[in-house]
């Protein structure tokens, strides 16, 4: 469920008049993925099925109407479907047993109002099927599901939380927000809704800090709502401009209730923009923790990870490899090191190292705690204004806590090439 990055969504006006606008747009994605020894050689043993490639396709027409002048402010309404389908056996193993998965869903549809309260003041209201990010998408991002039945994991194409409402009011630099969010989890997976409040305050273009709460208010599965509805998060995180070029960031979750859970996640991050070297190189070091559970406790501590997002390589599916295939964000200490530069105004260039290491190796059965270390290298093409496209190789170097864990003691390595398309 990681996407690769591309242009804003583009829409474009097709009827105007004082009374209202109707604007559209269409998004298109596809990728084709070469696998060399998946699971570190034991792709059957681990998902039920070998793999070597598959391919992915995603498309999302939209419709958006707005209405200025409605209660003194702007109405404004969405709507769009997604159709996905995945081509060839898949390495999550969520589609095994299926053949080319595929589904069109409604993604989109919701109503909104904006309006001026005055002295700057501003409010937001939005109801319905929408989509919702929270800071980095550390916690919140990706309210839906895909893989499985429905096709194309890594696209990752629907995002959107169901039956949601929003309400944020914004005076300059300052954002209060309220939400009731719920997830899209596709035929076999269980229902959920969260609430909370989100504060964002930005002391500069370049200086921010956040606070969020969030906590589980609805959960399907009857066995585990009893705790799983008692599950609190508490989040802050900061952004600040230490000097030119200079940037240091990061953010802690704790997670508590029911007198069981005990999760805590949390990364900082630097980042160094060297601008006056030719092509603008930007380098970046991040250690993060997402906890593991101790299966010699009664408490659960695993870092439970909500509804993360894709924003940018390696934040938050952490490694092309490790964070869209095996793992989640939970039960991992990482560091990453991460170099990029603009070969042009169009082309640029990334690569990365991420050590793995687990936090706690009993909860998956296994005595060592070293993961492996994945290298990364990313080259990304904005072709024209609405065409873009991606090639990216990886490896996944295995120690000895990933041949404990899958049985396999090969370097996993992938390519994967990505298009997409949006007017």
């Amino acid at each position: 469920m990681s996407l690769a990055p591309s242009q804003v969504a583009a829409q474009t006006t097709v009827y105007e008049t004082e009374e209202f606008s109707i604007d559209v747009g269409f998004d298109a994605a596809a990728v084709v993925f070469i696998q060399d020894n998946p699971w570190f050689g034991e792709a059957e043993a681990n998902i039920g099925v070998d793999t070597d490639g598959w391919t992915e396709f995603a498309i999302e027409p939209q419709l958006y109407l707005t209405v200025p002048q409605v209660l003194g402010g702007e109405l404004t309404a969405g709507v769009s479907l997604v159709g996905t389908k995945t081509i060839g056996e898949s390495a999550e193993g969520l589609g095994v047993g299926l053949d080319n998965p595929s589904a069109a869903t409604i993604e989109k549809l919701y109503l909104g109002w904006r309006g001026d309260l005055g002295q700057g003041t501003v409010l937001d209201l939005k109801a319905g099927d929408f989509d919702y990010q929270i800071g980095t998408g550390f916690l919140i991002k990706d309210g839906g599901r895909d893989g499985g039945d429905r096709g194309a994991f890594y696209l990752g194409a629907r995002t959107a939380s169901r039956g949601s409402v929003l309400a944020q009011i914004s005076n300059g630099n300052f954002t209060f927000e309220v939400f009731w969010l719920g997830n899209n989890p596709g035929r076999s997976g269980v229902r959920a809704h969260v609430g909370g409040a989100n504060a964002e305050y930005s002391l500069s273009d370049r200086t921010s800090i956040g606070l969020t709460y969030i906590q589980v208010g609805h959960f399907d599965d009857a066995i585990a709502a009893n705790t799983v509805e008692r599950l609190k998060t508490y989040d802050v995180r900061a952004s600040v401009g230490l000097a030119k070029g200079l940037t240091l960031s990061g953010e802690y979750a704790r997670q508590s209730g029911a007198d069981i859970y005990d999760g805590v996640g949390w990364y900082i991050q630097g980042d160094y923009i060297f601008d006056k070297v030719p092509l603008d190189p930007t380098l970046t070091y991040r250690y993060a923790v997402v906890s593991g559970d101790d299966p010699r406790t009664v408490q659960n501590e695993e870092f439970i990870p909500l509804a993360y997002g894709f924003t940018d390589y390696g934040q938050w599916y952490q490694g092309e490899i490790t964070g869209n295939w095996i793992f989640a964000n939970s039960n991992q200490k990482t560091h990453m090191v991460k170099a990029s530069a603009s070969l042009s105004e169009r082309l640029s260039l990334s690569g990365s190292w991420i050590n793995f290491t687990l936090d706690e190796p009993g909860q998956l059965g296994v005595s060592d705690e070293d993961l492996g270390n994945e290298f990364n290298l990313f080259i990304d093409f904005q072709a024209t204004e609405k065409l873009f496209f991606s090639i990216v190789g990886a490896i996944m170097v295995p120690s000895d806590g990933a041949k404990q864990f899958t049985g396999g003691s090969s370097t996993w390595s992938h390519v994967m090439l990505y298009a997409s398309v949006s007017f």
